[in-house]
């Protein structure tokens, strides 16, 4: 999406050709991984407390943890400080100073699944900047962009189309999309991108729980069904613009 008031950068989309090579078009991540990569059935509990986070990273790396995928993306020719930082389970932290550019980061599955249900608890979030927090993806055949943001930061996220308002999971969430010029994951021009926010935003402190199916739905009722999820989707802490300063600690699990 585009960076000023968007959600991700065309810049970031010309970077993901490259990066799909090692991460989103990888057949090891996608046919090797082993089955507690993926998300499994299980009931809603709440998770330990966060500890204290682990393996610092400050550059564009993916990988395994603890069961689940991780990834960390930083725009090309940005500046600042990114810390990025792999914590207990499904636990993720990152900070930022003086950051100018555009970052995703997060945990998630190394492969989507339009029947995840995704519990989570953000102990902390701040974004002085814009940015979102929430459920991220991609889609092959079509190019789908998809986002279920939960929070976000002091500019807004929103803009395109606006088609409805729905509830899921006890909130109320508003559905937005455009098409997005620029290059797609797998170095084609162009995707749509599709996204729910909430129209409260979210609480820290709190668990709760993203039924993925519920937006996945709602969107293909307005005429716009993803294709092939065949990707990770990863919980995903975001931010863009300039002089950004913040940090987000999260944690999540498998919910039923």
């Amino acid at each position: 999406m585009k960076k000023q008031n968007s959600l991700t950068s065309v810049t970031r989309k010309v970077t993901l050709v490259v990066a799909a090579t090692l991460v989103f078009a990888s057949a090891t991540c996608l046919t090797g991984c082993k089955k507690d990569e993926k998300i499994a059935p299980g009931e809603v509990t709440a998770p330990p407390p966060p500890t204290k986070a682990v393996a610092t990273v400050e550059s564009y790396q993916s990988g395994t943890h603890n069961g689940f995928f991780w990834s960390l993306w930083k725009s090309d020719g940005a500046t600042g400080t990114v810390n990025y930082a792999n914590g207990t389970g499904g636990n993720y932290s990152v900070n930022w100073n003086g950051f100018n550019g555009n970052f995703t980061c997060g945990k998630g599955y190394s492969v989507g699944s339009k029947t995840y249900k995704i519990g989570y608890n953000l102990s902390t979030y701040s974004n002085s900047g814009g940015g979102t927090f929430g459920w991220y993806g991609w889609s092959r055949s079509p190019y789908y962009e998809y986002y279920v943001n939960e929070t976000w930061g002091s500019v807004s996220p929103h803009s395109g189309t606006y088609l409805g308002t729905f509830e899921t999971d006890g909130a109320g969430y508003n559905v937005w999309t455009r098409w997005m010029t620029g290059k797609n994951i797998d170095g084609g021009d162009g995707f749509r991108q599709i996204y729910s926010s909430r129209v409260t935003k979210v609480s820290t402190g709190q668990n709760r729980v993203i039924t993925f199916a519920n937006h996945y739905n709602k969107w293909q009722s307005f005429g716009y069904t993803l294709g092939q999820l065949n990707i990770p989707a990863i919980m995903v802490a975001e931010t863009w613009g300039s002089n950004t300063n913040g940090n987000i600690n999260c944690t999540i699990w498998a919910a039923k």
